[in-house]
């Protein structure tokens, strides 16, 4: 998709996030089934509160800037950047009310089902593998913080798809790593191997990748209000596409949540009436935060009523 920035004209792909592992999709169809024979009651959202860590990651390119002001306000999370559009609240703290536009868009997201998120103090760093994703492990594996439980998000200033790091004018909106249960098989000597399940307490892939621009104010035309992060971090809750196995055939689960309008194809800006799946109930939820739309058409997240009985970590 090619869109204007304020600077220029930019090719953005919107999620990379991979698909579910037969083991999600195992435990999406288990508490479906659940919910269909009354063994699930709904019930009031339980507060909980995720440990939650900010990294921005921009290149040696645009290093220059971010000032030192600029860095200082990012890392006490008071600033939304760019590489196309830097600039500080007008009006200063204390008196400006919304000191972190991001942190309150995402909460403001997902408090209706009781979940906060803990911010813990930002990082701030400059390398251009990190920032372009070329060197993702590595990135992770140096910042990561907290445990399995932790939600790190990596802001990249030149975020990229496989095969264009190079490119200044190729950017990709986000992914994130959606809940996995880690096995490690052991062997004997004589050759007897035992396969057992683990919790790691750092998983250095798990976390969101998110494009800087993407942060409310950050100049990425009709994704720039800071919801690709509450699109990425429902993937690190184990929220699916709401368009899953593009398909309007009854027998597909999609995105194992039953209020949610069978859709066949990803929502690309604002549709207002799309249904791509018109036989079925409903028409697309363009404005659910897990389809494709603009950013100013997300309004909502369908969690479920099952949801909060899995949503940790």
């Amino acid at each position: 998709m090619a869109v204007g920035g304020r600077a220029r004209s930019v090719d953005v792909s919107i999620c990379d996030t991979h698909g579910p592992d037969e083991a999600l999709r195992s435990i999406h169809a288990e508490l479906s089934a659940q919910k269909k024979l009354r063994k699930v009651k709904p019930r009031a959202p339980e507060s909980f509160a995720v440990e939650t860590y900010f990294h921005f990651v921009v290149t040696e390119d645009t290093a220059s800037y971010y000032t030192p002001e600029v860095r200082n306000a990012l890392a006490t999370a008071q600033v939304y950047s760019s590489p196309f559009s830097l600039h500080l609240p007008s009006d200063p703290l204390p008196h400006n009310t919304d000191p972190c536009p991001q942190y309150n868009t995402l909460s403001g997201a997902y408090a209706p089902v009781g979940i906060r998120f803990n911010l813990q103090p930002p990082t701030f760093n400059i390398n251009t593998s990190w920032a372009t994703n070329a060197d993702e492990t590595s990135m992770k594996t140096a910042l990561r913080k907290g445990t399995y439980s932790s939600l790190n998000i990596y802001f990249q200033s030149n975020l990229s798809t496989p095969g264009t790091y190079t490119d200044p004018t190729s950017f990709l909106l986000g992914y994130c790593e959606l809940p996995t249960q880690l096995t490690r098989t052991t062997c004997s000597s004589q050759g007897a191997c035992t396969t057992r399940t683990e919790r790691p307490r750092d998983y250095p892939t798990d976390g969101c990748n998110v494009l800087l621009a993407s942060m409310p104010g950050g100049g990425m035309q009709m994704y720039d209000q800071g919801k690709t992060a509450v699109h990425e971090v429902g993937h690190w809750f184990g929220l699916l596409h709401t368009f899953q196995d593009n398909s309007c055939e009854r027998a597909s689960a999609g995105d194992y949540i039953d209020d949610t309008a069978q859709e066949m194809t990803a929502t690309d800006g604002c549709p207002v009436g799309k249904d791509s799946c018109p036989g079925s109930v409903g028409v697309d939820p363009i404005a659910n935060f897990m389809d494709y739309s603009n950013d100013a058409w997300y309004i909502w997240l369908n969690l479920g009523k099952e949801a909060n009985e899995w949503m940790g970590k």
